[in-house]
């Protein structure tokens, strides 16, 4: 197969997801406004609701990956996306309780769907192309989130209610279904036996794969909700109003996804660029940011450090799962996407609380403990691949 081409099931799988970010992160964009400025709630309110969101959503997926693998994958990511759309009707609530309530389980319902369509994606990709498969995924996921955002951005500034815009979303998400129901699965890559040579280690399976589970978690503890920078966008802006803020989000996903498909098409260690350019330009993003609200720089600074962020962001999202995918075997492959979940989803939960309630310190206090988390995360990954390079061969 040329290396142009990938299977015709990885690309409904990759514009599915397309679909998907189309939708709900225009969602992700306005939720924070609509709860600070028309429902009048607390940013530790907001971290509070994402932290339920992202905290529950670590065992919803755990559980979706067990399903994943009882079941039929196809069958257990259909049901997850079809309940995204819950989320869309959040802002047709007008109270906090139930708006909060639609909004987390729609992200649910995202986390449950998350696992197998990640499986599915790997057994319909050869085993040479699963990086730049999870590249193009990223690519395709977030540049139709960075298109929802551009759509919230304009109907703002066209004075569109944001309850309107989030109902709109409803629209690519049961798109974003009927692509996965498409999925045929005529031809299957299985990768039975675990393989770290090729992710560039010759270290046991078990050992990175338990390395990459902790990294995971310590990034997740710096991975907030870019509902933070958008209100701290907007606040600097206020006089400006709500597309300061969108914009932002803009950014950082215009800059994410292309990070993800160029980075997804190189070659070399994924174990090595996860850490490299992933967690370590996580880290610095936010403390950029941090920096940029301490010393109340330009509204350049704050967007360039916003870039940074999405930069590591797109290539956690294409090194992490690619090297699940090599760590573990196929029949546990729902099961290891789900882990990966998991401990992403286990620090976000403390991540948003943290995050909100840091903030009564001071604007740039959170974003200066998201910069230590990450680079943690750099430091532990870090040394145990060259630690691992190091080991000789068997």
């Amino acid at each position: 197969m040329s290396r142009q081409t990938l299977p015709r099931d990885a690309w409904l799988l990759c514009f599915s997801a397309f679909s998907a970010d189309l939708g709900y992160q225009g969602i992700t964009a306005l939720f924070p406004l609509y709860l600070v400025f028309q429902l009048h709630a607390s940013l530790y309110a907001y971290g509070l609701v994402t932290a339920i969101a992202f905290g529950g959503g670590a065992f919803v997926s755990y559980f979706g990956g067990l399903a994943g693998d009882r079941f039929d994958r196809k069958r257990v990511a259909v049901t997850g996306n079809a309940l995204i759309p819950l989320m869309a009707l959040a802002g047709l609530a007008h109270s906090l309780g139930f708006s909060a309530l639609l909004y987390v389980l729609g992200w649910w319902a995202r986390y449950f769907r998350s696992p197998s369509r990640r499986a599915l994606l790997v057994s319909a990709t050869p085993p040479h192309e699963r990086r730049r498969a999870f590249g193009t995924l990223h690519a395709l996921d977030i540049g139709g989130g960075m298109l929802s955002a551009l759509i919230a951005l304009g109907a703002l500034w066209l004075k569109v209610r944001i309850t309107t815009v989030m109902l709109w979303a409803v629209v690519p998400l049961l798109v974003s279904t009927l692509l996965l129901l498409l999925v045929r699965r005529r031809e299957v890559y299985a990768q039975p036996t675990p393989d770290t040579s090729a992710v560039g280690t010759r270290a046991p399976p078990r050992l990175v794969l338990g390395a990459l589970l902790i990294s995971a978690t310590l990034y997740g503890f710096s991975f907030y909700n870019l509902g933070f920078p958008i209100v701290t966008a907007t606040e600097a802006h206020a006089a400006a109003g709500y597309e300061w803020g969108v914009l932002a989000y803009v950014v950082y996903l215009g800059v994410s996804a292309l990070s993800g498909y160029v980075l997804g098409a190189r070659r070399g260690s994924s174990a090595r660029a996860l850490w490299l350019l992933g967690y370590a330009p996580s880290a610095l993003g936010s403390g950029l940011i941090g920096l940029s609200v301490a010393l109340h720089m330009q509204a350049l600074a704050t967007y360039a450090a916003v870039a940074v962020l999405g930069f590591g962001m797109g290539a956690v999202e294409t090194f992490e799962p690619t090297l699940v995918s090599s760590l573990v075997s196929h029949t546990r492959l729902s099961r290891g996407m789900g882990f990966l979940s998991v401990s992403r989803a286990i620090g976000q939960f403390l991540s948003n609380l943290i995050m909100g309630a840091l903030f009564l310190f001071g604007q740039a206090v959170p974003y200066f403990y998201a910069f230590a988390s990450a680079l943690l995360a750099a430091l532990l990954f870090g040394t145990v691949e060259l630690v691992a390079r190091r080991r000789p061969a068997s």
